[in-house]
């Protein structure tokens, strides 16, 4: 077993290449984003974006039985099982392709039929949403079958491969976009042909290297009812919770489109981008930590699991604000320097989204052990109800009328509400404790939140609008949101950590 120290240093060093890895590919995406959007135009970029979307509805049985599977294999890493190790792993991949061949046959008449009855689609359009729709389809369909190789990347801490191959995908995007540009075809079927032959290569990839690498990814035919009824019985609640999601998400998505148009679609897509950008600096540092926090609760480290809980909680939501912090404060400027023509509801939608994802980070790593304890009832209820109503909500002020914006503005209060039912479920399932996680990372979230946003926010309402009092304030807030984390966000000995190995890592010699 490792020591604490080996565990924080192998957490620190798993953070720092997805964190490298993401600024790559962060700016790679912005830049590939701004082309694509440009190039295909608002219009099939909002095609592109519900059609698409129409396919992404079934991509929570990726992430379900990917999260289902990494959890199995870390516990059964911490009891030294291999034989149990293979059958997991053998048994979760023949699920990943019966559930595969499933959603290509709900997508080729379900979705298919969906696609041309209920969405809105000019009819000179008609054709290429088509093609886009039978690439993304069978892009889910390669998604779904690697999700146990991704699974067993992560359950073993290879973050520097994930990075890599994360790097790899986007350049190549890149490289597809620069293709779209210089070829004389019907750009959005083309770009979506691109996308998908990119998807081939990763999947193709990721397969290869868990078979040379490690000994349970070795497939077998394994029919043991225990070992699936295990698997289908946690992913239950799971699967409900991500269709849920999926309905908010997607639904949300098709509401727009029916109620307002593609053009909104066009935005929201965005705004997302920009969210995905964000949200995946805290993602990252939070994947790290999620097989360390399995394998605590899974040995029974009680201790260790919750200050890793509420440090992990602190440092994922700091991540997230040293970038939500300008670009909340300079939304317009910053999509107009990114993409010069900005659709219309583009600002809101994106400042919406980043005070969501700050508000949902708070409880994020909650559901980690939630997943690790096998005793998921009471907490996914809570969520569950809480999306339910999310949805209703949304419907009902697209229904009356309400300008589009408002649906980002519904799920706002209604998650305020549910984070507290959240960690009174905590408390009864795992001796969780409101006062020290309150005391230990929501003070300092929400102190540091206060102090870095509110003093930019009065400068930037009192300086009179201009390119280098645009700049100024972003590059200030950055710099002051950080000196904020450091010395009131983090805690003495957390900053010497993050001291030392900043100097261990990039100012010795070697």
């Amino acid at each position: 077993m490792q020591s604490v120290s080996q565990n924080n240093t192998r957490i620190a060093k798993n953070t720092l290449a997805l964190y490298i890895r993401q600024i790559i590919v962060m700016c790679i995406q912005l830049f590939t984003f701004r082309i694509v959007l440009q190039a295909l135009g608002i219009t099939d970029y909002g095609i592109q974006n519900v059609v698409g979307g129409a396919v992404v509805m079934f991509s929570f049985l990726t992430s379900t039985l990917q999260s289902v599977t990494q959890r199995f294999i870390n516990v059964e890493m911490e009891k030294g099982s291999k034989d149990t190790l293979q059958k997991i792993f053998s048994t979760s991949l023949m699920l990943h392709i019966v559930i595969g061949v499933i959603i290509i046959f709900l997508g080729e008449t379900a979705g298919l039929w969906f696609v041309e009855n209920k969405l809105v689609i000019p009819e000179e359009r008609t054709l290429a949403a088509m093609w886009v729709f039978q690439f993304a389809l069978f892009g889910m369909f390669l998604s779904i079958i690697s999700a146990p190789f991704t699974a067993l990347v992560i359950a073993h801490e290879d973050m520097h491969v994930y990075g890599y191959v994360g790097i790899f995908e986007v350049i190549m995007k890149l490289a597809a976009v620069y293709l779209l540009i210089t070829m004389n075809t019907d750009k959005l079927i083309t770009y979506s042909a691109l996308v998908f032959f990119i998807s081939c290569f990763v999947t193709l990839f990721y397969n290869i290297y868990c078979q040379r690498k490690y000994s349970e990814a070795k497939f077998s035919f394994h029919y043991d009812r225990s070992v699936i009824k295990e698997l289908g019985g946690y992913s239950g609640y799971i699967f409900v919770d991500k269709i849920l999601y999926m309905l908010i998400v997607q639904g949300v998505n098709i509401l727009l489109n029916m109620f307002y148009g593609p053009a909104v679609n066009a935005a929201r897509g965005v705004a997302y981008a920009v969210d995905n950008a964000l949200l995946s600096f805290g993602l990252n540092f939070r994947k790290a930590l999620d097989p360390q926090l399995t394998k605590s609760c899974a040995r029974g480290d009680r201790v260790y699991m919750w200050s890793l809980l509420e440090r992990g909680t602190r440092i994922s939501y700091f991540l997230i604000l040293i970038f939500a912090v300008p670009i909340l404060l300079k939304a317009e400027f910053i999509l107009q320097l990114w993409l010069k023509d900005i659709p219309e509801y583009t600002v809101a939608f994106t400042q919406l989204v980043i005070i969501y994802a700050l508000l949902e980070a708070t409880f994020t790593l909650l559901s980690t052990i939630v997943r690790a304890t096998g005793k998921l009832k009471a907490f996914y209820s809570v969520h569950y109800v809480y999306m339910a109503l999310t949805l209703v909500f949304s419907y009902a002020v697209c229904e009356m009328g309400y300008p589009p914006h408002y649906v980002f503005i519904v799920p706002l209060p209604l998650l305020l509400l549910s984070i507290p039912a959240r960690f009174i479920v905590m408390k009864k399932l795992a001796n969780f404790s409101v006062k020290f996680f309150t005391q230990k990372a929501l003070l300092p979230m929400f102190a540091v939140s206060v102090i870095s946003f509110v003093p930019f926010y009065a400068a930037n309402r009192l300086l009179t609008e201009s390119n280098l009092h645009s700049f100024g304030i972003m590059a200030l807030s950055m710099l002051w949101t950080g000196a904020v984390i450091l010395y009131i966000g983090l805690r003495k000995s957390e900053r010497a950590i993050a001291f030392d190995f900043v100097k261990r890592k990039f100012l010795q010699k070697p």
